[in-house]
């Protein structure tokens, strides 16, 4: 094929390349109006009648060239006002694993429809996107499919359309530099927790209310349908403060630890079990801590405990 809409408009992003603020509206110095490959054979067509009509001196075809040259300058404008004021701002990235399909999302946001709307990335890896109508509030995006961990960026994409007749395209360059951190692939396997040696040492000095096996009182949360009755806060409920129970915290996990040392293979599948071993102990909202040679992140529990283990499984040795 003569013509490669892809690496055209790869070519073409590269140079109008440039990084703008979210949200952006795109306006008369943002869009690049060029023929498509439909185009190019339409022009061809105007001129092989022209000729033939002033060769055979025939004022019909002469009629339907002039009818066809007519036609450029409206689907030259249509083509350019169905880009403008697309209005695009940047969505925040959600979690993402290695292996994963990672999709970075735009919102669409004007006062009007805009039809036949393509989202071209610059990075051939990635999956190009095709929307029929955009309208208010429309989400659209670009794909990709990383298999390493690490910061993963979206690069420059093209926003394009050949709305109304196709032989000219509009054509945006977007780039917001959104990127987002892919955490290890989660990978089953067998781990532990540890103790590190200062734990062990300090152990033997605790009251015998922090001994192993003993539970401390953190607070009161509602009472869940079959739990045992000795949990239940009977002061309070005394004090028609409806039905609570006892919250307690295990102490013995405090000083528990994912060592990156005690867990058996490469790097890459001692981070990968790491990562799998974070989601159950959070899902199981236990307290861990982690240990990554000389890093240490103290014990702790909850979604931004999870979130600051991934972070720094996924930045291991970058």
């Amino acid at each position: 094929m003569f013509f490669n809409r892809k690496k055209f408009v790869k070519n073409v992003t590269k140079y109008l390349h440039r990084v703008q603020q979210s949200p952006h509206t795109v306006g008369y110095g943002d869009i690049r109006v060029y023929p498509t490959a439909t185009g190019f054979l339409y022009f061809f067509c105007i001129l092989a009648l022209f000729l033939l009509g002033i060769n055979y001196q025939n004022n019909f075809v002469l009629i339907i060239c002039c009818l066809m040259l007519a036609v450029i300058p409206y689907a030259l404008l249509d083509t350019y006002r169905n880009l403008k004021d697309l209005t695009v701002e940047a969505l925040p990235t959600e979690r993402f694993f290695a292996g994963q399909s990672v999709r970075f999302r735009l919102h669409v946001g004007s006062g009007k429809t805009h039809y036949a709307i393509r989202v071209t990335p610059a990075d051939p890896s990635a999956i190009e996107e095709f929307h029929d109508t955009v309208t208010k509030g429309n989400e659209i995006g670009i794909t990709f499919h990383p298999q390493e961990r690490g910061y993963l960026n979206s690069g420059a994409y093209a926003v394009t359309t050949v709305y109304p007749l196709g032989i000219f395209c509009a054509h945006c360059v977007i780039d917001f530099n959104q990127q987002t951190l892919i955490y290890p692939r989660q990978l089953t396997g067998m781990y532990r927790l540890t103790e590190r040696a200062s734990d062990k040492s300090s152990r033997t000095s605790h009251d015998s209310s922090t001994a192993r096996g003993m539970d401390e009182l953190s607070g009161l949360r509602p009472y869940r349908q079959g739990e045992p009755l000795s949990l239940i806060a009977w002061k309070q409920l005394a004090m028609q403060r409806g039905l609570l129970a006892k919250d307690f915290t295990a102490t013995v996990d405090d000083s528990k630890y994912l060592d990156i040392d005690e867990i058996a293979g490469s790097l890459e599948e001692k981070l990968s079990v790491m990562t799998y071993a974070c989601m159950q102990l959070t899902a199981s909202n236990m307290l861990f801590g982690l240990k990554l040679g000389s890093d240490i992140i103290p014990p702790a529990q909850g979604e931004e405990h999870c979130t600051k283990v991934l972070e720094k499984l996924a930045l291991y040795g970058k």
